[in-house]
């Protein structure tokens, strides 16, 4: 198993659509490396009780579903990618004020809702990187979403399945984009190796 004493990095952010695994392989890794995870829906979840439809109608995109838009697939896809949008500008502004403290570790930054961006990216340096975890197979992402719950199960098939291949839409967007910029993609599986593979990639 590679060894990272002191990463290089101060801020690591690991995207990647619902239901390929990230939110378990960064808690590996955070627990492996013994520092900090911030959950990225965490922000928006807070952003959300702080704003209005009103005054931030992106933030709020997904909380005035209706049940058939759960089976639209281009559209959850597209939504998806305005809420990434909408909280691009926090985002930095976190990553941006955890560089400019001192003294302070690095930390984890993951969610569904991390933007393949050269905005996050520190020009001339390495204090900042990016990865993303692509699940190639749409049938795992469905059986993923599946076993996690999360009321994800409360919806009917034709639901499940439009949520499901609009996850598998984003990822293949976001791993698409990611390439574009030169940042690192890994697949999900298999399982058993992704967290080795995470673990290698960030410490080059």
């Amino acid at each position: 198993m590679t060894e990272i004493q002191n990463p290089k990095w101060k801020v690591l952010l690991i995207g990647g659509s619902s239901g390929v695994g990230k939110t378990v392989a960064a808690q590996q890794l955070a627990k492996h490396l013994s520092i900090s995870l911030l959950l990225l829906d965490d922000i928006r979840i807070a952003l959300q009780q702080a704003t209005t439809i009103e005054t931030n109608p992106e933030l709020h995109v997904f909380l005035n579903y209706q049940p058939e838009q759960w089976r639209n697939s281009q559209t959850i896809h597209s939504d998806w990618i305005t809420v990434g949008k909408a909280m691009m500008k926090p985002l930095n502004a976190i990553v941006d004020h955890h560089l400019k403290v001192p003294n302070v570790g690095p930390i984890i930054i993951e969610g569904d809702g991390i933007l393949p961006s050269a905005e996050n990216q520190v020009l001339g340096q390495k204090e900042v990187c990016s990865i993303f975890i692509v699940e190639q197979r749409e049938e795992q992402i469905l059986n993923n979403l599946r076993s996690r719950g999360r009321g994800f199960n409360d919806g009917n098939e034709a639901e499940q399945k439009g949520f499901a291949h609009a996850s598998w839409l984003y990822g293949q967007w976001l791993a698409q984009e990611a390439e574009k910029l030169g940042l690192p993609v890994i697949n999900a599986r298999p399982y058993q190796t992704v967290f080795n593979r995470l673990l290698s990639t960030v410490s080059i």
